[in-house]
């Protein structure tokens, strides 16, 4: 089904106490990603910019 991640729900403003599979961001439009699991993806694809070598 795909990777679970931690979600928090905009309407009420809380976390979710489990993990959803990443699918359900598209199905369930009130939910998002935790602020930290926003930065661990922004880090993570800026680590694999910096690797790529040009020329």
């Amino acid at each position: 089904m795909g990777r679970k991640v931690e979600a928090y729900d905009k309407n009420t403003g809380r976390k979710l106490p489990y993990k959803v599979p990443e699918a359900w961001f598209s199905l369930f439009k009130n939910l998002r990603k935790t602020p930290t699991q926003k930065a661990a993806e922004a880090s993570k694809k800026a680590g694999t910019a910096s690797n790529t070598k040009e020329g």
